[in-house]
C-alpha cells in the first residue's frame, strides 16, 4: 500500500488534530506536518516536500490564497483546498482553483461523524490526484503512450460543421480548463451547455467569475431557459440539467436532485438529452476529470453523428473522463487545452 505524505494547514487546532487522527486511522495518508497559518504552510512544504498540501482558505499571518500563490511559484505540488459553504467561501475557492489548486471539499461543520464522512471523500480524491494526476511522473510517462493512439490533427484541418449546440463536461481540473476555453470564444458562439462537477454556490461563483472574463454571457442554467447564441449555461450544483424541445425553441430543464453515477449534476444526463435532440449538429467536448462520467452520453451523441473533442492527456490535471470517452471510441480528436477554443471556433465556423 502506498502511503501518501501530506501537510495540513488550518488555523483550528481542533480540526488539525481531528483530521490527522481520522486520516491516520484510515491508514493511507500520513500527516507529516500541521501548519496553523499560511506562512507555516509554505515553510513546511519547502522543508518536508510532501505529496500533497491540504490547505484552508482563511488563516492568519498569511491566508490560503497568498500561501497558494507563493507555493505554486516556488515549490509547486498538488494543493487541495478546504472551503466553507458560504458564498464568500465559494468565491475564494474559485480563485484558489484559478491559482492552481487541483480540487476542494467543503469544510466539515458538524461533529466527528461528518468529519469521517468528509475524510472518506478526501482520501478518494487525494489518492487519485497524487497517484494519477499530471503531478505524477509515472502517470506523465504512461500518458505519452496511451492504450490507443490518435493522430494529432492541426486545428485548421478539423472539419467544418453546422453546429447548433456545444455540450461540455468536466470535473477535477475543469475550473482551470474552463478558464482556458470559455474566455477565448467570441460572443456569436452557439449556445453552450456545460456540466462541471461542483456543489451549490460554487457553480454560481464560477459562472460569475467566467462572465467577467468572457465575451459570451456565462451564467447558471435555469429551468425553462431558451437556449440563445452567445450564452454559456452552467449546470447549477445539486441539480440535473437537460435540454428539451418546446414548440420551436430548445429549452433547459433544470431539476431533480438524485445523483446519477454519483454525480448531480451529471455529464451523462446532459449529454444523453443532447443525443435525443440533436444529430450531427451537436459538438461535444470532454475535459479533465476523475472517473468516467460523460462516456455513455458522449457515445450516444457520437452514434447520432455529433463530433467530439477530448482534452489530451498531457494538459489534463486528471486524464480520467477524457480517457474513458476516448477508449470507448466516442472522441474524434484530442487537443491540448490551449487549442480547444480554437478547435471549437474552427469546427463551428465562428470567429
Amino acid at each position: 500500500m502506498v502511503i501518501i505524505r501530506a501537510v495540513i494547514a488550518d488555523d483550528s487546532a481542533l480540526l488539525r488534530d481531528a483530521l490527522t487522527d481520522v486520516l491516520h486511522k484510515q491508514g493511507e495518508i500520513r500527516v507529516i506536518a500541521a501548519a496553523q497559518n499560511g506562512k507555516e504552510a509554505v515553510e513546511f512544504v519547502k522543508m518536508h516536500k510532501p505529496d500533497i498540501l491540504i490547505l484552508d482558505c482563511e488563516m492568519p499571518v498569511m491566508n490560503g490564497l497568498e500561501a497558494l500563490k507563493k507555493i505554486m511559484e516556488e515549490c509547486p505540488l498538488p494543493v487541495f483546498m478546504f472551503s466553507s459553504l458560504t458564498r464568500e467561501g465559494a468565491a475564494v475557492t474559485i480563485k484558489a482553483l484559478e491559482l492552481g489548486a487541483v480540487d476542494f471539499l467543503t469544510k466539515p461543520t458538524g461533529g466527528m461523524h461528518q468529519l469521517e464522512s468528509v475524510t472518506v471523500e478526501l482520501i478518494r480524491k487525494v489518492k487519485f490526484i497524487v497517484l494519477k494526476s499530471k503531478f505524477s511522473s509515472l502517470t506523465k510517462a504512461l500518458n505519452r503512450k496511451p492504450e490507443k493512439t490518435v493522430k494529432e490533427v492541426p486545428v485548421n484541418q478539423l472539419p467544418r460543421l453546422n453546429v447548433e449546440v456545444i455540450a461540455i463536461g468536466s470535473s477535477t481540473g475543469g475550473v482551470q480548463a474552463g478558464l482556458e476555453v470559455i474566455p477565448k470564444l467570441p460572443k456569436n458562439t452557439q449556445p453552450i451547455v456545460w456540466v462541471q462537477h461542483m456543489p451549490p454556490n460554487f457553480t454560481k461563483s464560477y459562472a460569475e467569475r467566467l462572465c467577467t472574463l468572457s465575451q459570451v454571457e456565462v451564467r447558471e442554467g435555469r429551468d425553462g431557459d431558451i437556449l440563445r447564441q452567445g450564452v454559456c449555461y452552467l449546470a447549477p450544483g445539486g441539480f440535473q440539467m437537460r435540454v428539451g424541445k418546446r414548440s420551436r425553441d430548445v429549452v433547459l430543464s433544470v431539476g431533480g436532485e438524485d445523483k446519477v453515477g454519483g454525480h448531480c449534476p451529471s455529464c451523462n444526463v446532459l449529454f444523453n438529452s443532447v443525443a435525443q435532440l440533436y444529430t450531427n449538429n451537436a459538438l461535444g467536448v470532454i475535459l479533465t476529470g476523475m472517473g468516467s462520467d460523460g462516456t455513455d452520453g458522449l457515445t450516444n451523441m457520437h452514434n447520432k453523428g455529433a463530433y467530439v473533442i477530448g482534452q489530451n492527456p498531457e494538459s489534463c490535471v486528471v486524464y480520467g473522463m477524457p480517457k474513458a470517452a476516448f477508449d470507448a471510441g466516442a472522441v474524434d480528436v484530442q487537443l491540448d487545452i490551449k487549442l480547444i477554443a480554437e478547435g471549437i471556433k474552427h469546427i463551428s465556423g465562428i470567429y
